[in-house]
């Protein structure tokens, strides 16, 4: 009789047991599919963020070739008006800024306008800042 009673409590805890292990796998399947899920959605958002970037990057890289094909036109239209108009008053004004010539020098002494004066002025600088860092 105590053997039988072993027996049917043994039985009764494997029972348990088994139902135990039921309730942690059918926990432990949701929980994989809600992190199935949220990956899913996570994967998703990564992938709408790439095609946003990807597609603002195009839109990025063509405007630069447009900006550089227009560069490219105005630096064409320039050597062209400076070989139309002998560059020698430019190359002159570069000689007179080397020699400490102001703005006002090159106007007077080359013939350029103020704006022009002024701009090769600031190239002159900048070619001078440029060259002074390498």
């Amino acid at each position: 009789m105590e053997s039988q009673w072993l027996f049917n409590f043994l039985l009764i805890l494997q029972f348990l047991i088994l139902i135990a292990v039921v309730i942690w796998a059918v926990r432990l399947s949701r929980r994989l599919t809600q992190m199935k899920r949220y990956h899913a959605e996570v994967e998703s958002s990564q992938k709408k963020h790439v095609q946003v970037l990807a597609s603002g990057s195009i839109g990025m890289g063509r405007r630069l070739v447009a900006i550089e094909k227009k560069l490219n036109l105005a630096v064409e239209k320039q050597s062209e008006i400076l070989s139309k108009e002998g560059g020698v008053s430019y190359n002159r004004a570069m000689e007179l800024l080397e020699m400490g010539a102001t703005v006002d020098d090159l106007v007077s002494k080359c013939g350029l306008i103020r704006a022009e004066a002024e701009l090769i002025s600031l190239l002159k600088q900048e070619s001078r800042r440029n060259s002074d860092y390498h």
